[in-house]
Order: structure tokens, then C-alpha cells, then sequence
């Protein structure tokens, strides 16, 4: 099962920022890996965890956690 758009990411400071498709997410993001950012947290749009990882703006992981 693939995590359903939009996509919601918690930053370390408590920044919620939303994402509604792929491009848009791996454009904004950059850099990102929920597996070493501890404090931050990707959820789909029912509330899953998202297993997310983008090295310059390059998608390496994208499932549910």
C-alpha cells in the first residue's frame, strides 16, 4: 500500500508543512531522511507514518513506515 497525498511533514521546530504530489514534494523538500531526523515525522493523508528519504531532490524511499 502506497501513502495517500497530501502528504504532511512536522519539522524539529513544530513547522507543519502539507504537500499535494510527488514534484511538489521532492522540489520543497530537498533533503530529507525520517529515519536520522528523529524530531521531524512524515503522515499521509489517513494519518500513517511515512518512511521518507530525498537526497538532492532525488526520491530514495517513499512508504508507509
Amino acid at each position: 500500500m502506497e501513502p495517500q497525498f497530501p502528504i504532511s511533514v512536522r519539522f524539529e521546530d513544530g513547522e507543519i508543512e502539507t504537500y499535494d504530489d510527488l514534484e511538489e514534494l521532492i522540489h520543497n523538500l530537498e533533503h530529507f531522511d525520517s529515519d536520522v531526523d528523529k524530531d521531524c515525522e512524515a503522515r499521509d493523508a489517513a494519518g500513517r507514518r511515512v518512511r521518507l528519504k530525498l537526497y538532492l531532490l532525488e526520491l530514495k524511499e517513499f512508504s508507509l513506515a
